[in-house]
């Protein structure tokens, strides 16, 4: 518990994870991934329709978001 506690403490131009014990590479990866998944819900939330709902949302993102 201690270690989310000091996750959202952090700074903002820190490491978000930088608890995790991870290998570099790896952190990489999963950054590389976030920013794509992240890009990707934006241009997906602008797309949308007003009436479109979250259920459209997931649906489009887990299409678009495949590499």
């Amino acid at each position: 518990m201690a270690k989310a506690k000091d996750a959202q403490s952090l700074p903002a131009g820190e490491d978000v994870a930088a608890y995790l014990d991870m290998p570099p590479e790896r952190r990489g990866l999963a950054k590389a991934h976030a920013a794509l998944l992240s890009r990707t819900a934006g241009r997906i939330a602008v797309d949308l329709p007003f009436s479109a709902d979250v259920d459209d949302f997931r649906r489009i993102l887990v299409q678009d978001a495949k590499p």
